[in-house]
C-alpha cells in the first residue's frame, strides 16, 4: 500500500511539472552579423544570396529570423555634374 501511495505521489508530481509551459526570457535576441539583435528589430542580414531584410521573431519559444522578401534599403547621393560650377568673381 505504501508503494502504491509513493508511486501515485511521484506520478502527480511528474504530471504537474510536465503541465507547466516553458517560459522564455523576456529579453530574447537573435544573433546576426556578429551582434545580438533584440526581438522585433529589423536588420539587413548578410546571406549567401546577398543582403536581405529580416526581422527577429519568436517561433515555438525560440528566436528566429523571418526573411521579409525585400532587399536592404540603400541610401544614394544625387549624381553631381563632372564639371565644377563656374565661380563668380
Amino acid at each position: 500500500m505504501m508503494l502504491r501511495s509513493a508511486l501515485l505521489s511521484l506520478t502527480l508530481a511528474a504530471a504537474s511539472i510536465a503541465a507547466q509551459p516553458a517560459l522564455s526570457a523576456p529579453d530574447c535576441t537573435c544573433r546576426g552579423n556578429g551582434q545580438n539583435i533584440p526581438e522585433g528589430q529589423t536588420v539587413c542580414l548578410k546571406t549567401a544570396s546577398g543582403n536581405k531584410l529580416a526581422r527577429c521573431e519568436r517561433v515555438l519559444n525560440n528566436t528566429s529570423w523571418k526573411m521579409l522578401g525585400e532587399e536592404c534599403p540603400v541610401a544614394r547621393l544625387p549624381r553631381q555634374s563632372a564639371w565644377p560650377a563656374a565661380i563668380n568673381s
